[in-house]
């Protein structure tokens, strides 16, 4: 498809919907009469073009196909992203949803003290109060009632409960003296999510929140008895892991609870009645947005991301106020055509570059940043139309948190052909950095940035200006590299790049680390992850969707030689997924745990343990030397990360699972 002297359009129809073809053409040709087509007729024309190219006809609406799996032809082996969604909904009620439709209630404490309000939760030997607007715990006896006390208490308000992104808790009453007493207290089931649960439960002054697919619950977190809920409808073509049930939970601030939906909407409630209070469109799912990730609280802002990293979707960045749901900001991970960054994606798949921004970043509020991981470039492996770097992809960048301004960025994978996106925790952390000419033991005080990529390699930046302090490897073999130079930029081995044929490089396609929760303990001054030791093929096809299906891998069929290298390459290599323990001075890998099943992150305590799901509900691990202490299994196979929290002087555990929340606490 090429004129006498023009260079092909088959790369430009390829990598741009119809309405974009359109839209060029009309401006470029605006006055040439024999272009006035309707959009119909123009619409019948690319279809043709396509028909005739052998390129995926879905491209014509950008993979958007209104259902899952939705790509013409058949989609053999099934796989990520096929099928439709399991689990039902939960139906339809005509009770108002949040608090609902309560009668008032008087009820008198042992003390003689009178309290009205409404009662919830209730059951025989507990109950919640709301008076005045707020929350009471009651346990009760009878007729009789007594409040609860609250404190001693330590709350755990969003995604990682620190601002710093380190999943790391003070508390110290679960620890490895007292871990054998530890058990289920409650279980929570969310039985119409389709997929194992990936929220984080959230709690603040003994009440807690969680989400399922596109609900939210209020829970008495001493209880597991639930307070309100509210649910809205699913959306159906919904590509990313969004159109399957994944969200990951909660965040208050103040008075208010947060959520996303499946279809890119941030919502704000009363988290006292569960009555929302505002609704704020990201970007249209009928664009191939969506949402699975809380927001960071940042003063009154809610800073969130988009998910669609594999559905062409350009990624950002948004600030909303808390308190109205009006945009502050927004800022672009790809830029457009002509803008400075735009010199790195050479081709035609810049329009639909990706970049998602689908975990929560974290924040410094002495430097006012903010710090966020961008996903990678699309199509995932195919680079042929996207030569260069691909800013801002695959990287961190420093944002000004009332602007949006960026101050700084950094690139982990330049180029990225494997979906090694970036989106792993940026735990941020002050620690005495060592200095080469300092006497042994000394260093200077630095603000630090740690992260364990999925490209298979560790980091620590320097958080003020992003300067690279260390690399190491966190997989145990990393081959896309060649090193670093003295500004610590990777040298990418061209041999690593996917071509059509295939080639094969590690880590393998699941990275190293991936999106689950990380944690450095200061006390045993140990960085923890999940770390996948592994290699893989990495095969690019012409067409951004591929040959059949309507996701943005770019994903083709390897060659007999590739499937060769890899062969050579994973010869004595000890493959597996582990729980690892890393020096994040020296990068000294210190001990290696078999990960159980699941896909859990982990949580460190100042009492010297690690957190995770596992052995079917919860393993708690010696932080130290890795040795497994306890486990408490309740049949349960978890996909997110545990968190911990204090209420009347009881620490609990809590961890999402196949279809329940478990809170676990000594007995």
């Amino acid at each position: 498809m090429a004129g006498g002297t023009a260079a092909s359009i088959l790369a430009y129809v390829r990598y741009h919907t119809d309405a974009e073809v359109t839209a060029a053409i009309r401006d470029r040709h605006q006055n040439v009469p024999a272009m006035s087509l309707e959009d119909a007729e123009l619409r019948q024309i690319l279809a043709g073009m396509r028909e005739l190219a052998g390129t995926n006809p879905a491209m014509a609406t950008g993979g958007f196909t209104g259902r899952r799996g939705g790509g013409p032809g058949p989609q053999p082996g099934g796989g990520r992203g096929t099928g439709p969604a399991r689990g039902a909904a939960p139906a339809a009620s005509s009770v108002p949803a949040g608090i609902g439709e309560s009668q008032p209630a008087r009820v008198v404490t042992v003390d003689g003290k009178p309290r009205t309000g409404t009662l919830h939760a209730e059951s025989d030997v507990s109950a919640v109060l709301l008076e005045r607007g707020k929350f009471t715990l009651l346990s009760k006896d009878g007729a009789a009632f007594r409040e609860k006390a609250i404190a001693p208490k330590a709350d755990w308000t969003h995604y990682d409960g620190s601002l710093t992104g380190n999943r790391y808790s003070p508390l110290e009453l679960i620890n490895p003296t007292t871990v054998q007493r530890l058990g289920a207290a409650w279980v929570f089931p969310i039985p119409s999510n389709p997929r194992a649960l990936q929220s984080t439960p959230v709690v603040q002054d003994g009440i807690m929140y969680v989400t399922g697919w596109n609900e939210i619950y209020a829970l008495d977190a001493t209880t597991g008895r639930q307070i309100w809920t509210y649910s809205e409808a699913r959306h159906d073509g919904i590509l990313s892991e969004g159109g399957i049930g994944t969200n990951r939970g909660v965040t208050i601030a103040g008075d208010k609870a947060f959520m996303v939906t499946d279809h890119a909407h941030l919502l704000g409630f009363n988290r006292f009645t569960g009555e929302k209070l505002w609704d704020a469109e990201m970007g249209s799912h009928l664009e191939s947005y969506s949402s699975t990730s809380p927001p960071l609280p940042v003063g009154d802002l809610l800073v969130v991301g988009v998910a669609g990293g594999e559905e062409g979707a350009r990624g950002f960045l948004d600030a909303y106020r808390a308190s109205t749901g009006e945009r502050v900001w927004r800022w672009y991970s790809i830029p457009k055509r002509g803008e400075k960054g735009s010199e790195t994606w050479i081709g035609q798949a810049l329009e639909h570059g990706c970049g998602a921004t689908w975990m929560p970043g974290s924040y410094d509020p002495q430097l006012d940043l903010i710090y966020w991981a961008i996903g990678n470039p699309c199509p995932d492996i195919a680079g042929e139309e996207r030569i260069g770097d691909n800013l801002y992809t695959s990287s961190v960048v420093a944002l000004n948190a009332k602007t949006g301004e960026m101050k700084w960025y950094y690139q982990f994978t330049p180029h990225d052909t494997h979906d090694w996106d970036a989106v792993q925790p940026m735990l941020l952390v002050d620690e005495i950095w060592p200095v080469p000419s300092a006497v042994e033991g000394r260093g200077k005080p630095r603000k630090l940035l740690m992260h364990g990529d999925r490209n298979g390699m560790f980091y620590v930046l320097d958080r003020t200006n992003g300067e690279v302090l260390l690399t190491a490897n966190l997989s145990t073999k990393v081959t896309w590299h060649k090193g670093f130079t003295s500004d610590g930029k990777p040298i990418v081995d061209p041999a690593s790049i996917a071509t059509k044929e295939g080639i094969a490089a590690c880590p393998g396609g699941g990275g190293g680390a991936n999106f689950q929760a990380t944690s450095y303990n200061p006390i045993t001054k140990l960085f923890y992850a999940r770390v996948s030791d592994s290699c893989g093929i990495y095969t690019s096809h012409d067409d951004p969707l591929g040959v059949a299906g309507n996701r943005w891998f770019g994903r083709g069929t390897p060659s007999e030689q590739a499937r060769k290298q890899l062969a050579d390459l994973m010869a004595g290599y000890q493959a597996g997924v582990f729980i690892r323990a890393i020096d994040p001075f020296t990068g000294r890998k210190v001990w290696d745990l078999p990960a159980p099943a699941g896909r859990s992150g982990v949580l460190s305590t100042a009492s010297g343990l690690i957190v995770l799901g596992g052995g079917g509900g919860l393993l708690v691990v010696d932080a130290k030397s890795g040795k497994p202490l306890w486990n408490v299994n309740i049949a349960q196979t978890t996909q997110g990360s545990p968190m911990t929290f204090m209420v009347g002087g009881k620490q609990y555990i809590a961890l999402p699972g196949t279809s329940s929340i478990t809170a676990y606490v000594l007995y």
